[in-house]
């Protein structure tokens, strides 16, 4: 018998062909467009291991569909639909403003953990580098070179949530910390903010 999937019809919409789905346990699933639902999850309760970037899309970017940021040990429901690795949840009531129309987004499902009965502590906050990457001594492009960061380097943001600044010049900027404890600035987005620089990811 079909089951029928219940999400925004944005997520189905934003699934690109092709993708194959992953379980993230056994029971009843359907698959529809690379994404599967697997009813055993439906209203899990999940625990953030880590601060984690929340999505309105699979692709978990650019940075344009971010929704907001979740802190580590924010507990969620899933909705029990899972796509490669990645998975949607209801999103707390009145997150971030958004209206009832958007309850839901799209997280990795590595920064999702069984609930338990003590948040984890917040821990560090670690981004993959999808670019090479200059750190610069202030948040602007005319700030002074301090280091590179080369394509797969893990980028270690200086705080937990990640410090931000969006200075005007179109790029939002994240703090992190490099050799001996010295601070700097990277380009977490292009200057128009279509391309994702760098994306969050649990720390090594």
């Amino acid at each position: 018998m079909a089951h029928h999937l219940s999400l925004g019809l944005a997520a189905i919409l934003s699934i690109s062909p092709g993708l194959a789905p992953i379980a993230l346990a056994q029971g009843s699933r359907t698959v529809v467009s690379g994404l599967e639902e697997n009813q055993g999850l439906i209203r899990q309760c999940r625990q953030l291991n880590q601060t984690a970037q929340v999505f309105d899309n699979t692709s978990l970017g650019p940075a344009t569909n971010r929704l907001g940021t979740l802190a580590a040990g924010t507990r969620v429901s899933l909705t029990g639909v899972v796509v490669q690795g990645r998975a949607q949840i209801f999103l707390p009531g009145n997150f971030n403003g958004l209206s009832p129309s958007q309850p839901v987004a799209w997280v990795s499902a590595g920064f999702l953990t069984a609930c338990g009965g003590t948040p984890p502590p917040s821990g560090k906050a670690c981004f993959r580098v999808n670019l090479p990457l200059q750190v610069r001594d202030t948040p602007s492009t005319s700030g002074g070179i301090i280091a590179n960061y080369n394509v797969g380097d893990t980028a270690y943001a200086s705080t937990n949530p990640p410090t931000r600044r969006t200075p005007g010049d179109g790029h939002t900027w994240v703090q992190v910390t490099i050799f001996n404890d010295m601070r700097g600035w990277i380009a977490e987005t292009s200057a128009n903010g279509q391309v994702q620089n760098i994306n969050a990811v649990p720390c090594p």
